[in-house]
């Protein structure tokens, strides 16, 4: 497979514009669907088939804030959580419990305010930045994607690039996997986010 590059990402705002706008896209190696949206902190029973779209739909038109959703695929080897309302992945106790003996990678993304993107493996953060101040890293080895971020323009030096298409590009040199509009198409295994509902610990 060819190495990853930003244009790779350009459908997701042809396809899914609204979900482009605001979305947070979480990779966890090695673990099933339903594990993964375990350690985010939903019960097996509450889980069911939930369209992308449906989710989307509710928010645009709720007076209130949106109920938070969260959405499942694997793809080799990996399960990818969709938070098409929500950013919990990017809470530390979750990163943490998400990434517990084994990797994460994450992208935040509030258009035109936020590019976040997180590398987590075994709990202990390894690189966060945020596109917006690209040259405020932290983490164990914030200088580690330096490389990759120079080639897709997340260091600020390339102001044409699309910071959010960018991030996800470097979500899949990071983990090898590459993700495509047939993978958000009709319903995937997820569940509302319960507030009250407690987290995994690990």
């Amino acid at each position: 497979m060819a190495v990853a590059c930003a244009r790779d990402y350009t459908w997701l705002r042809e396809t899914q514009p609204d979900l482009a706008e605001a979305f947070c896209i979480s990779y966890v190696r090695g673990l099933n669907k339903t594990e993964a949206l375990g350690r985010l902190g939903v019960a097996e029973r509450n889980l069911r088939c939930l369209p992308i779209a449906e989710a989307l739909e509710a928010g645009l038109c709720a007076e209130d804030p949106p109920p938070l959703t969260a959405h499942a695929f694997l793809t080799n080897g990996w399960a990818v959580i969709v938070e098409p309302t929500g950013c919990r992945a990017t809470r530390p106790e979750c990163y943490r419990a998400l990434s517990a003996e084994t990797e994460l990678v994450s992208v935040r993304v509030i258009m035109g305010h936020r590019y976040e993107f997180r590398w987590v493996i075994d709990s202990v953060l390894q690189t966060f930045f945020d596109a917006q101040s690209p040259t405020c890293r932290r983490g164990t080895r914030p200088e580690a994607l330096g490389e990759d971020m120079r080639a897709l323009g997340l260091d600020g030096s390339d102001d044409s690039a699309d910071p959010g298409a960018a991030a996800l590009a470097l979500a899949e040199r990071v983990t090898g996997r590459r993700i495509g509009p047939g993978d958000l198409n009709g319903p995937l295994l997820g569940a509302e986010l319960d507030t009250a509902v407690p987290l995994a610990t690990g």
